[in-house]
C-alpha cells in the first residue's frame, strides 16, 4: 500500500514534470505598440521621409495609355496594347525591366528606367510620347510586381501590395497576424537592394518601430518570423498549462482513491 506521503510526492512529481516540459507565452512577448523598457528596445525617428521605391532590373512595369478615340492614327499606331475601354481611349501594356536598365518602347526605343519612381517613369513616357508621337496621350506608370512575402511563424505566402505605401503591421494582419510562437523580439525583413541583399532586424514590440526605418516594407520584401524555440503541444496561455495541473491533480486524486 502507498503511503499518503507517497501519493503526494508522486504528485507532485508529476506536475513539476509537466510544467517542465511546459512553454507558457506572457503578453510581454506577444503585445505590439508597447513602451520601450524592460526588454523592449527603443528606435530613433527617421531623419528623412520614406523614400520611394526606385525600379529596378527584373521589375515589371504596366504602361497605361489614354489616348483621343477621334486619333485615329495614334489609336493605330498603339493597337499592340490591350484595350481597357474603347469609348474612353484606354489601354494598357506590360514592359519589362531588362539587365541594362531599360524598357523597348516601340516609336521610342530603348529608354532608361532604372533608378527612377513610377511618378518619374510616368513623366519621362508621357514627354517622350507627346514630342514624338501625338501631343494628346496621357500616361500612367504603375510597379506590376508589387507584392512581398512571409515566411516562418505566419501564413506563409506571397502577397500583393494593395497600396503604394504598407506599414510592417498592415503587411502582417494581411498574412493573418504572426502565431503565438513566433518571435516577434527578431523580426526580419530581407530586402534586395541595387548593392545586394540587405537584412533588417528589429523587435516589433516596441512602439518606436512606428516612425523608424522599420516601418514601412517594399514591394519584393519577405518578411521572416522566427521561431520562439519554446514550445509543446501548443500549449500557448495559462488556461492550457492550468488544464495541465486539474488534469494531474485528479490523476492523484484517483491513485489516492484506488490505494487507499
Amino acid at each position: 500500500m502507498f503511503s499518503m506521503k507517497r501519493i503526494i510526492i508522486i504528485s507532485i512529481a508529476v506536475v513539476l514534470q509537466m510544467l517542465f516540459l511546459t512553454s507558457c507565452l506572457t503578453t510581454r512577448q506577444t503585445n505590439l505598440l508597447q513602451k520601450p523598457g524592460g526588454g523592449v528596445p527603443s528606435y530613433p525617428p527617421m531623419s528623412e521621409p520614406v523614400e520611394e521605391y526606385k525600379v529596378r532590373m527584373g521589375d515589371q512595369l504596366m504602361i497605361f495609355l489614354t489616348i483621343n478615340p477621334m486619333d485615329v492614327s495614334t489609336t493605330q499606331l498603339f493597337s499592340f496594347f490591350s484595350v481597357i475601354n474603347a469609348v474612353a481611349g484606354e489601354s494598357s501594356r506590360s514592359f519589362p525591366v531588362k539587365t541594362d536598365g531599360t524598357i523597348y518602347f516601340p516609336y521610342l526605343g530603348d529608354i532608361y528606367v532604372r533608378g527612377l519612381t513610377t511618378l518619374e517613369i510616368q513623366q519621362l513616357m508621357e514627354k517622350l510620347i507627346n514630342e514624338n508621337i501625338s501631343s494628346d496621350c496621357i500616361v500612367k506608370v504603375f510597379l506590376e510586381n508589387r507584392y512581398y512575402s512571409v515566411i516562418g511563424e505566419s501564413r506563409a505566402a506571397r502577397y500583393n501590395m494593395p497600396k503604394e505605401q504598407m506599414t510592417i503591421h498592415q503587411a502582417l494582419a494581411q498574412s493573418h497576424d504572426i502565431n503565438p510562437f513566433g518571435d516577434r523580439r527578431r523580426v526580419k525583413i530581407i530586402r534586395q537592394m541595387e548593392e545586394g541583399t540587405v537584412i533588417k532586424v528589429f523587435d516589433l514590440r516596441s512602439r518606436d518601430i512606428v516612425n523608424s526605418e522599420f516601418y514601412y516594407i517594399q514591394p519584393n520584401d519577405i518578411i521572416y518570423i522566427q521561431p520562439l524555440g519554446r514550445r509543446f503541444l501548443g500549449l500557448d496561455s495559462f488556461g492550457a498549462v492550468f488544464a495541465i495541473l486539474s488534469t494531474a491533480a485528479t490523476v492523484g486524486l484517483i491513485i489516492y482513491n484506488f490505494v487507499k
